[in-house]
């Protein structure tokens, strides 16, 4: 059965149903035939002895072929060639009282013919349909955008915000254009364009918008749909999308997510990894074989660039890295005023201010921050978005959705009111921290109290002083446990993780510690190293959160009067923005400068 399988994993999963269809259609008809043929025959000498056995009941003859059945309902076959014997062995049955009936030749003739070839009929009609899933399940993985739903195309004007990648783009869109200008020195256009960069930072729309510019069909896959259960589908696949290239060149070739495909090789010895292996390899040929001037370049999209096979990122294959990075202050308002095209927005709200709270925020996170808005305005009954729904809506995308149906004890509220005012107090208190923007007792997510801080500017860079802050605002919360309440609660847990973990790394990959420039990372393909540096990395990590947990202690023993107010504050309303927080430390900055 070793053919069986084969053209089972050549076909795909529904060629192995009609196979088997096949099979049982083909075995029917030759026992079909088998029966017809040898069952229920009988001699020329037999059939001679039946008229006078007065065991036959009636004759039917049709041609050479005497079908006699036989008064217990059994029937028998004979044939007789001569037409002289034929004549005679009637004679005979009609003497003997027989009833004879004639058949016409022609409609036997037609009859066996329709019954020899219904089979084959069959199986080639069972053939065509297993070719046609064939044919669909290989084309099936990828789309063409031009042949796809119609929908309003999408071009450089309507991506915002990444005007250094759109020119970047534009070579290769100028490619697809006109081929000849590039290759009238004897250069090359570039064949593949990596798209690189945060989730939902628009490299798949980017691409599209190359597509829609250069007035190209665009083939579009993902890098997971090469993979299958059944060996070497994958590089069939490979070979049919580029098949498909070279048949409407010049065209632009997407493969989103990439890194599905084009990992490393060599990881593991199984059948799956042979399979990948397989695969990975057939894109390597596939992007290296065709012709510089048929006019296809390949796109593609990844987060993990770090994984992908070393070959693939060579030039010849993937000539450009093009790094899509998170927005700036003037790529969020862009990004923002294209998304808020379609929705009703007040005109008093400021977009820029919008830009300006977001930092950090991709693309998508600006759509859904915008349509978030639009849904709490909508409940709401509101005829447009304001400010607040923008800031509610904000405040659910970076804290969760409030529980407003939880009842807290009130020992816990007080406790939550403690560990939020600590954290107040010990950024407020350091300088390199950012401004602390609302402070809310209102459990949110899985959290019973936040502090949010927004940035005043996009960082690109973060200096040592800044981490040392973030580190002591984040224990800040259970300083002022310890202090205040004297005890510990279950509430500081993510607070001493991202501490933990920011510490780590300024130890051990930014070199900012005692122990200097080192570099320990847990990524794949680093070197090992010893477990004495790992423990050394580990401890002074530690003691490093140890020395930030006792500067925020000192800072909440100094602050411990504006920490009663703003707890109080926080007991009677909940929330807190902006001047109502510093405010409950202002009379101590007084006596402080004072």
């Amino acid at each position: 059965m070793g053919w069986l399988s084969k053209f089972e994993k050549r076909l795909g999963r529904a060629a192995g149903p009609v196979l088997v269809v096949i099979i049982m259609v083909a075995l029917t008809a030759i026992g079909l035939s088998v029966r017809s043929g040898r069952e229920g025959s009988i001699s020329y000498t037999e059939l001679t002895r039946l008229p006078g056995s007065g065991l036959v009941s009636e004759v039917h003859v049709d041609g050479e072929r005497f079908m006699v059945k036989r008064t217990g309902g059994e029937e028998v076959v004979g044939i007789v060639g001569d037409a002289d014997a034929r004549r005679a062995l009637v004679d005979r049955f009609a003497e003997a009282g027989v009833a004879v009936e004639y058949g016409a030749r022609e409609e036997a003739a037609s009859a066996r013919a329709a019954a020899a070839v219904a089979p084959i009929l069959a199986m080639l009609v069972l053939g065509g349909v297993a070719l046609t899933v064939y044919r669909k399940r290989n084309r099936g993985h990828f789309t063409e955008l031009s042949k796809g739903p119609k929908t309003a195309p999408v071009r450089f004007a309507d991506v915002a915000g990444m005007e250094e990648v759109k020119e970047s783009l534009t070579e290769a869109v100028e490619f697809l254009k006109n081929p000849e200008r590039f290759g009238r020195l004897g250069g090359r256009a570039p064949r593949g364009v990596l798209l690189t960069g945060e989730p939902g930072t628009g490299k798949t729309l980017l691409a599209r918008a190359a597509a829609t510019e250069a007035g190209v069909p665009f083939l579009s896959a993902s890098g997971s749909s090469f993979q299958e259960m059944f060996v070497g589908v994958g590089a069939s696949r490979v070979r049919t999308l580029f098949a498909e290239a070279r048949r409407v060149a010049p065209c632009i070739v997407f493969i989103d997510e990439i890194d599905a495909v084009g990992r490393s090789r060599g990881k593991g010895g199984d059948s799956a990894s042979a399979d990948h292996d397989q695969t990975l390899n057939q894109l390597l040929v596939e992007m290296d074989g065709f012709d510089h001037t048929t006019g296809i370049v390949v796109m593609a999209s990844t987060n993990r660039v770090d994984v992908l096979d070393p070959a693939l990122l060579r030039p010849g294959r993937f000539d450009r890295q093009v790094v899509v990075p998170l927005p700036d202050v003037r790529g969020r308002r862009e990004i923002l005023e294209v998304h808020a095209r379609p929705i009703a927005i007040q005109d008093n709200v400021d977009l820029a201010h919008v830009a300006k709270v977001t930092p950090g925020f991709s693309g998508a996170e600006l759509a859904n921050l915008l349509n978030e808005a639009a849904i709490l305005a909508a409940r709401e009954g509101a005829e447009a978005v304001d400010h607040a729904h923008i800031d509610k809506a904000r405040d659910r995308v970076l804290m969760g959705a409030e529980r407003k149906n939880v009842l807290i004890d009130p020992e816990e509220r007080f406790a939550t009111a403690v560990h939020e005012a600590g954290h107040v107090a010990v950024a407020l208190a350091s300088p390199n921290t950012d401004p602390v923007h609302k402070v809310s007792i209102l459990p949110r997510g899985r959290a019973l109290g936040v502090t949010q801080a927004l940035p005043e500017k996009d960082r690109l860079m973060y200096r040592k002083e800044y981490l040392e802050d973030q580190i002591a605002m984040l224990m800040g919360g259970r300083a002022a446990e310890m202090v205040i309440l004297g005890t510990m609660t279950a509430g500081a847990s993510d607070d001493i993780q991202r501490a933990a973990n920011l510490a780590r790394k300024m130890v051990a990959e930014l070199g900012m510690s005692e122990l200097g420039p080192i570099s320990v990372s847990d990524m794949p393909g680093q070197p090992s190293h010893s477990a004495g540096l790992l423990d050394r990395v580990d401890e002074t990590a530690r003691q490093l959160v140890e020395r930030q947990l006792a500067r925020a202690c000192k800072i909440v023993e100094e602050r411990r009067e504006g920490i009663a107010k703003l707890v109080e504050r926080l007991l009677e309303e909940d929330t807190l923005v902006g001047e109502s927080i510093t405010n409950c430390f202002s009379a101590e900055e007084q006596k402080r400068t004072g």
